[in-house]
């Protein structure tokens, strides 16, 4: 192993204790492009599946989404994994793969250890209680009121992206909102690390 892997495998290890330590609800991890936000976004939902907990993924978009539920299918053959999704859904011709199971409910992806979907499609989703752990890919993509809207599902969120990315946009006047804490056209993460500095 290089000293570059072994870096990157001291770095993911300590982004891993410091997710699933009780210390904070939220965790971010600034990563530029090709740094290999995916691989961590895969490792860690695996990494909590195979202990037995339940993990949901949120991407912003279906695209993002699609890619995430095959990566992490083909990295636990051996787990059900969820693609929450609507009702219309296409699927791609990979989810073909035995442990793939599609549900625009979360009721019915029950048996999955893993659940993928889009923030817009987690906002609507019912749940009987607090979700434990989830991680919100291309964060830096998300709307903060998109965030409002999901995060009180989880009790933990990992929140994975890279910080150039340039903040979300609306053909619709934000003027009203600007200053507000939490303006809607600022990314999540940002409107989150303002309001919780820690």
């Amino acid at each position: 192993m290089t000293s570059s892997q072994q870096l990157a495998e001291a770095r993911t290890a300590e982004i891993i204790a410091d997710f699933t330590s009780t210390r904070q609800q939220g965790v971010v991890v600034d990563s530029p492009p090709g740094a290999g936000k995916s691989t961590l976004v895969v490792r860690v939902a695996a990494e909590i599946a195979e202990v037995g907990e339940p993990i949901m993924v949120a991407a912003q978009t279906n695209a993002q989404v699609d890619d995430l539920t095959r990566k992490i299918a083909e990295r636990l053959p051996h787990l059900l994994i969820g693609r929450l999704t609507r009702e219309d859904y296409g699927p791609p011709s990979w989810v073909q793969l035995p442990n793939v199971q599609i549900g625009s409910r979360l009721d019915a992806l029950g048996d999955c250890r893993v659940v993928v979907g889009t923030a817009a499609k987690w906002s609507r989703a019912k749940t009987a209680g607090k979700l434990p752990w989830a991680i919100v890919d291309e964060a830096y993509q998300m709307r903060s009121d998109m965030l409002l809207l999901i995060a009180a599902l989880f009790e933990r969120m990992l929140f994975v992206g890279d910080p150039g990315q340039l903040d979300p946009f609306s053909p619709v006047d934000g003027e009203r909102w600007a200053g507000l804490p939490w303006d809607p056209m600022q990314s999540a993460v940002a409107v989150l690390l303002r309001n919780n500095p820690d």
